[in-house]
C-alpha cells in the first residue's frame, strides 16, 4: 500500500470514528463544575441551614461551580463515581465522626484520583464518636497531599500568638482579625507548593509557625474560626476571609468559562415579582381608603400601569380568588384586569398559602385537625352561590406576612404572631407558627396547591398567556415532592434566599446562592429579599423597603453578583410609605443599564446554570450545551481577551466589564462554540470583521449576516437601546417588523469608533424582526 492509499485509509477511519463520537478532539473534554459537599445531618436541620449553603455556596456559584450535597451518614461515594466532580469540600460542625479512619483514607484517594479537596474548620476525622483518636500517621498521610502536617496540638491560649504573615487580598476581607485570635489546631507546611496566606507564631519561636489559611495545587485548608466573624445573638456576621479569592485558587476556576445569571447582552438583568399576600386587604392610602379600595387595586393603578416598561410577574393566592374559598367576583375581575396588561406575567402563589411546608410532607391531612378552628372561615353557601357582598368588599381577614431571614443553622424562620390565638400543644409545628397554612377550606392536597392553583389562574388569563411560574409561600422551604409538582405542571419555581447587603446586614454572608438542592429537585431562590425583612415582619418601618437600593448597589460593585430584582407583596399597596418604597426602587431600576425580563425567564436562566455542560475542544475553544435559557458565559480576569469570531459559532456579542468578559450566546443554536483570542487594547472595543452586539436592553437571537448588513430577532420592554460594533462605517437603514405586520424605519450613523447606537421602540413586547442594511459607506 503506497503512502497516498495509507493517507486515504487514515482519513476514512478518522471520519468513521468521528461519526461515532470516539475522537476526543471532535467532541472535547467535559469540564467538571460540580463540588461535592459532605455534611452531617446530625449537626444541621436540613441543607438550608448548613454553613456551606449559608455562607459559601454563593461565592462558589459566582465562580461557575455547582454544589451538590451528601449526608455523611449515607456513606462515602465510590471514587469511580466522582468522575464528574471537580472537588470535594467539607466544613464539619464537630470534630467527631462514626468512621474517621475510613474518611481520611477515602479523602486521600479522592486527591489521588485528581480531585481537589478543601476542608475548613476543626478537623472532623480527628476522633470517632467514642472519642477514640484516629492514628496520627493516617491523618498526616492525607494532609501531606495538601502540603500539611498536623501536630495534634490544640492551641487554646493565643494571647502570646502573633500574626507573622497576612496577605491582604485573602484575609481581613470585610472585617479585621480579632485582637484575641481564635484557638486552632497546630499545623506545619511540608510542601513548597503550598502557599500560606495567614501564619501565626508563638512569640519569637520560628519553629512554632502555624499556617491557618493555605492553598495547594490539590486544594486548600482554613482553620476553624478564621473564616468569618459571627455573633448569633446580635445576628451579625462578616468575612475575615475573601471567599471569592480562596475558592478561585483552591478549585482553580480561572480557566473555567462561567455560566452567568446576572447579565444579559452586556446589561444587568432586571426582573420583578409580586406575591399575592394581602390581595383583598383594604388600603389605608387616601383617597383610595374612602372608596374601600383593595391593596391590589392600588398596586394596579400606582405601579403596574405607570411602569409598563418594566415586566412584572403577579402571583395571586388562588384561595383569594376562588369564590368557593375566600374570593369573590371583584377579586377575580381585578385579576383579569391585571393579567390583561401586556407586561404582566402570570404566576401562582399556591392555593392555600402553606406557611410551614414540611408539615405537609408526609401527606397526612389528619395532622391539621388541632388547627382547624384557628383558620378564617370559608364563604357561606349563599356567598359562594351569588358571590355577592352587601358592602362591596370582601371582608377578608388580612393574611400574616412572612419572612425567611437567613441567620444561622439553629434559628427557625421568624413569624408574626397570629391574630387568631394559639393552637393546642402540637409538636408538628415549630415555635412561632400558629397554623401550617393561611387557608384550610379543604384538606391539604399538593396537586391542588400547584396544578390546581395554576388551572384556576389560567382560567382568568387572556388568550396567549399561561401561568409560567410558582412562587413559594410561607417559609419558602418546599419538600422534594412539592418542587417536583412544579415540573409536572410545566411551570418554573422561585422564592427563598432573602438576600440583604446593606448597613443592617453589611456582608456577603447575607447574599444567598442561586438556589438549593431538594432531593433530586432544585428550588430557585429570589435574588433579593422582599419588604418583610425591612419592615420587621410588616409591623414597623413601612418605608424600610426603600433601602433595597443599597443591596442593589452592593451586589453590583465591585463585582456583579446578583441581578436587579424588585420583589414585594400586594400588601405594599396598603400604606403610603410602603407604596412609595416600591416606587423608589422601580425608579432606581429605570435609571440603571438593565435588560428587563420576566421572572420565569430568570428562573429558566438559573436552571440553565445548573444544567449547562461545557466542553473544552482545544485552543481556547469551548462548546456550551444543555443551557436552557442561559445565554451568557463569563470569563474572569479577561481584560486582554476577546471573542475570536472566526473560530466561534452561535456568539452574538461580547462586553468587557469589571475585568471580566461577558459573551452573549445565540438562543437559536443548541450548542454554540466560544473561542477566545488575545486583545491588547483594553481601552477600545475589540476589532472584528463581522458585526457583534456590545450591549442591549432587548433580548436578541437568530443573528444572520448579509452582504451589506445583518438581521436578528429581538424582544423586550421599553425602548430597545442597543450598541453594535460594526466593521464598516457609514449610514445604515434600520427596519423593525412586528408580528402584526407593522413596520418601523429609522436611520443610524456609525460613530468614529465603529459603534452603531440604536434606539428602537417602545414596540417589541412580542418578538420582532430587525434588519440593518448599509446604504452609504464612510469615506
Amino acid at each position: 500500500m503506497n503512502a497516498t492509499s495509507c493517507r486515504l485509509v487514515f482519513i476514512f477511519l478518522a471520519l468513521v470514528l468521528a461519526s461515532h463520537g470516539t475522537i476526543t478532539l471532535a467532541h472535547g473534554s467535559p469540564i467538571s463544575r460540580k463540588i461535592l459537599v459532605l455534611y452531617s445531618s446530625q449537626d444541621n436541620e436540613g441543607l438550608r441551614w448548613t454553613t456551606v449553603h449559608q455562607l459559601t455556596e454563593m461565592p462558589l456559584n459566582h465562580l461557575g461551580l455547582v454544589v451538590t450535597y451528601r449526608d455523611i451518614k449515607d456513606g462515602l461515594p465510590a471514587i469511580d463515581r466522582l468522575q464528574d466532580v471537580r472537588g470535594v469540600f467539607v466544613w464539619f460542625e464537630s470534630d467527631a465522626m462514626a468512621n474517621p479512619l475510613e474518611f481520611v483514607q477515602w479523602a486521600g484517594a479522592v486527591i489521588d484520583a485528581g480531585k481537589r479537596f478543601v476542608f475548613i474548620g476543626d478537623f472532623g476525622p480527628n476522633e470517632d464518636l467514642n472519642q477514640s483518636l484516629t492514628p496520627l500517621h493516617e491523618i498526616n498521610r492525607f494532609l501531606s497531599k495538601l502540603g500539611l502536617e498536623m501536630e495534634r496540638y490544640w492551641t487554646k491560649i493565643t494571647y502570646n500568638m502573633k500574626v507573622v504573615r497576612k496577605v491582604s487580598h485573602m484575609v481581613e476581607f470585610e472585617r479585621p482579625l480579632p485582637a484575641k485570635l481564635p484557638p486552632f489546631e497546630r499545623m506545619r507546611l511540608i510542601d513548597p507548593r503550598a502557599k500560606a496566606y495567614l501564619v501565626v507564631r508563638h512569640g519569637d519561636d520560628l519553629e512554632s509557625d502555624s499556617p491557618l489559611v493555605v492553598v495547594h495545587p490539590n486544594g486548600g485548608y482554613i482553620a476553624g474560626g478564621y473564616t468569618h466573624y459571627s455573633d448569633p445573638e446580635r445576628k451579625q456576621q462578616q468575612w475575615y476571609l475573601n471567599p471569592f479569592e480562596f475558592f478561585r485558587l483552591a478549585f482553580a476556576t480561572d480557566d473555567l468559562p462561567k455560566p452567568d445569571t446576572t447579565t444579559f447582552f452586556g446589561r444587568r438583568v432586571f426582573y420583578s415579582h409580586i406575591d399575592g399576600d394581602g390581595w383583598r386587604n383594604d388600603t389605608q392610602i387616601m383617597p383610595y381608603k374612602k372608596h374601600l379600595i383593595s391593596a391590589a387595586e392600588v398596586v394596579l393603578k400606582e405601579i403596574l400601569v405607570p411602569f409598563s416598561d418594566l415586566p412584572v410577574t403577579v402571583a395571586p393566592v388562588a384561595g383569594d380568588l376562588d369564590r368557593g374559598w375566600h374570593g369573590d367576583r371583584k377579586s377575580m375581575d381585578l385579576a383579569r384586569k391585571i393579567f390583561a396588561l401586556p407586561h404582566v406575567e402570570a404566576g401562582s402563589h399556591t392555593y392555600s398559602h402553606p406557611f410551614y411546608w414540611l408539615f405537609f410532607a408526609d401527606g397526612d391531612p389528619t395532622k391539621e385537625k388541632p388547627y382547624l378552628g384557628l383558620y378564617p372561615k370559608g364563604r357561606s353557601f349563599l356567598e359562594r352561590l351569588f358571590s355577592f357582598d352587601f358592602f362591596g368588599r370582601s371582608g377578608a381577614v388580612p393574611e400574616m406576612p412572612r419572612m425567611d431571614r437567613r441567620t444561622n443553622p439553629s434559628e427557625k424562620t421568624e413569624r408574626r404572631p397570629s391574630p387568631h390565638g394559639a393552637p393546642a400543644k402540637d409538636y408538628s409545628l415549630p415555635e412561632g407558627y400558629s397554623t401550617p397554612r393561611a387557608y384550610a377550606v379543604e384538606p391539604f392536597d399538593l396537586k391542588k396547591e400547584v396544578q390546581g392553583s395554576v388551572d384556576l389562574i389560567n382560567s382568568l388569563l387572556p388568550q396567549g398567556k399561561r401561568v409560567e411560574i410558582l412562587q413559594w409561600s410561607g417559609n419558602t422551604s418546599p419538600f422534594e415532592e412539592a418542587v417536583a409538582a412544579t415540573r409536572a405542571a410545566k411551570v418554573r419555581n422561585i422564592n427563598g434566599g432573602d438576600t440583604r447587603f446593606d448597613p443592617e446586614f453589611p456582608s456577603y454572608t447575607w447574599v444567598s446562592p442561586l438556589g438549593r438542592e431538594v432531593g433530586n429537585e432544585r428550588q430557585i431562590y429570589a435574588s433579593n429579599s422582599n419588604e418583610n425583612t425591612y419592615t420587621d415582619l410588616w409591623t414597623d418601618r413601612f418605608f424600610g423597603f426603600k433601602h433595597l437600593v443599597r443591596t442593589l448597589r452592593n451586589t453590583e460593585t465591585p463585582i456583579r453578583i446578583k441581578p436587579l430584582n424588585v420583589y414585594y407583596h400586594m400588601y405594599s399597596g396598603e400604606k403610603f410609605a410602603s407604596l412609595n418604597a416600591v416606587l423608589d426602587n422601580l425608579r432606581y431600576a429605570r435609571s440603571q443599564e438593565i435588560l428587563p425580563i420576566t421572572t420565569s425567564r430568570f428562573a429558566a436562566i438559573v436552571d440553565g446554570f445548573f444544567t449547562s455542560r461545557i466542553s473544552d475542544i482545544g485552543r481556547q475553544q469551548w462548546r456550551i450545551e444543555n443551557r436552557d435559557a442561559l445565554q451568557t458565559i463569563r470569563f474572569d480576569h479577561a481584560t486582554f481577551q476577546a471573542v475570536d469570531f472566526s473560530r466561534s459559532e452561535g456568539v452574538i456579542g461580547q462586553h468587557h466589564y469589571q475585568g471580566s468578559l461577558y459573551v452573549a450566546l445565540d438562543a437559536a443554536l443548541d450548542a454554540p462554540v466560544v473561542a477566545l483570542k488575545d486583545h491588547s487594547l483594553s481601552d477600545q472595543q475589540p476589532k472584528s470583521t463581522r458585526p457583534y452586539l456590545i450591549k442591549s436592553r432587548w433580548r436578541t437571537w437568530g443573528l444572520e449576516l448579509h452582504r451589506n448588513g445583518f438581521s436578528f430577532n429581538s424582544q423586550g420592554f421599553g425602548k430597545g437601546k442597543m450598541t453594535w460594533k460594526v466593521p464598516t462605517g457609514g449610514l445604515y437603514n434600520v427596519t423593525l417588523r412586528e408580528k402584526t405586520g407593522e413596520q418601523h424605519r429609522l436611520k443610524a450613523k456609525v460613530s468614529k469608533d465603529g459603534l452603531l447606537h440604536l434606539s428602537l421602540g417602545p414596540w417589541a413586547l412580542k418578538a420582532a424582526k430587525v434588519d440593518i442594511t448599509l446604504t452609504e459607506r464612510s469615506l
